[in-house]
């Protein structure tokens, strides 16, 4: 099974993004050949560049930097979130939704429809509510596509190519593109959509090597400043079987 973490809408259709551009320069250019003021062309060249940089205060780097610097501000995270996958094949889309408490090593509550994950990072519990039944597996035996840790820290160690600027449920977001390679053979294209005022994740985007692609929304994402490894263990329930594939 694999987990993909995420809120609203997110076919990329309906997603409007500004890229960075020098819109006033064309203006610049025009009243200065009006006015018949000779420069040479490395001189547009580098006012251009220096109209186009100075659009955002910020790099794309810097924002990276400000979202990293933003999970080190507390030791797990909680969120609500949605999936929408796309399949290269099939005009249907795929939906998953549910909520989810991480730390790093592996250590989660995952809360989906009519099932539940907690994993201690070394035991996985995988309650099935309507079975009433939960099966114990050890982390290390399964895939990390099955750790939501892995994918919500993912964009965190890819570098940023590119910055813009984006709208999204009605809030203006910085949107990174990043450089998949250090996952290629996962995914080929990947983008994080910032919150302008604390850089925490509203939005990831992933498509891999079949062009299958998947948006991720997340909605209500908190810092959560003390919590215990026995958060993560499943508690037994009476009438609940537990089978111990360890």
């Amino acid at each position: 099974m694999t987990v993909r973490p995420m809120f609203c809408d997110m076919n990329p259709k309906n997603t409007d993004t500004q890229s960075l551009t020098g819109f006033s320069f064309v203006n610049l250019v025009t009243s200065l050949t009006e006015v018949d003021m000779k420069f040479s062309p490395r001189f547009f060249v580098f006012l251009s560049l220096a109209l186009v940089q100075g659009v955002f205060a910020l790099t794309a780097d810097q924002v990276l930097d400000k979202s990293k610097a933003w999970f080190k501000s507390g030791k797990a995270w909680s969120l609500n979130f949605r999936a929408q996958i796309f399949q290269a094949d099939s005009p249907d889309i795929r939906t998953q939704s549910g909520s989810l408490v991480v730390t790093e090593g592996d250590k989660f509550k995952l809360d989906l429809l009519g099932i539940k994950f907690y994993s201690d990072g070394e035991s996985l519990w995988q309650w099935n509510v309507e079975q009433k039944q939960v099966l114990v597996k050890a982390v290390e035996d399964l895939s990390s596509s099955l750790h939501p840790s892995e994918l919500l820290f993912k964009y965190l160690n890819c570098k940023a190519l590119e910055m813009s600027e984006g709208e999204f449920a009605g809030k203006k977001l910085w949107v990174l593109k990043l450089d998949p390679a250090k996952y290629a053979g996962q995914f080929t294209k990947m983008e994080v959509w910032l919150s302008k005022k604390d850089y925490s994740p509203v939005r990831l985007f992933t498509e891999d090597p079949a062009g299958n692609s998947t948006w991720y929304g997340i909605l209500d994402i908190k810092v959560i400043q003390k919590i215990s490894n026995d958060d993560f263990k499943y508690k037994p329930i009476a009438g609940v079987d537990e089978i111990d594939m360890r």
